[in-house]
């Protein structure tokens, strides 16, 4: 009996711990269960999370991008892979035209995705490639797009 109560407050302490350093006290109270007092030390020696940063979400897909050299993938905002060190360039001029679609991927070097009416685009320097076609203008795809659906 003296065994379960000590360990209750074993796990009532590491809890208090992990709520104080902005962990899951859940968590590490489970935690305490199989581990006893080496979780309770583990967790007094880490150090303090950030409000805010006790979980970690998934990140969205238009957040990621996918390097063109080494095909891993880095957040959408990094200016170099942090693999290969290949350096992206800036979105292209297509990306910052006002055309009814939304980016999926950018992958660097004038190349990447986006989605229109559940249809994938791919884009280059020289052209919008929407299925087995390639278009010279951004609206001709739309075009092409708006009357294949229609159909």
């Amino acid at each position: 009996m003296f065994f379960v109560v000590g360990w209750l407050v074993i796990m009532l302490i590491t809890a208090l711990v992990a709520n104080s350093k902005n962990r899951s006290p859940l968590a590490w109270a489970l935690l305490a269960i199989p581990l006893g007092l080496i979780a309770t030390v583990v967790l007094a020696c880490s150090s303090k999370l950030p409000a805010g940063e006790q979980t970690t979400m998934p990140t969205p897909a238009n957040s990621i991008k996918t390097c063109p050299r080494c095909a891993e993938t880095v957040k959408a905002a990094a200016q170099v892979c942090r693999f290969c060190q290949h350096e992206f360039s800036a979105p292209s001029a297509m990306a910052a035209t006002n055309l009814p679609w939304t980016l999926q991927e950018d992958w660097g070097d004038g190349f990447g995705i986006y989605g229109y009416k559940g249809q994938r685009l791919a884009y280059n320097k020289s052209g919008v490639k929407w299925q087995t076609r390639t278009f010279d203008s951004p609206k001709v795809a739309v075009a092409s797009i708006d009357a294949y659906l229609q159909n």
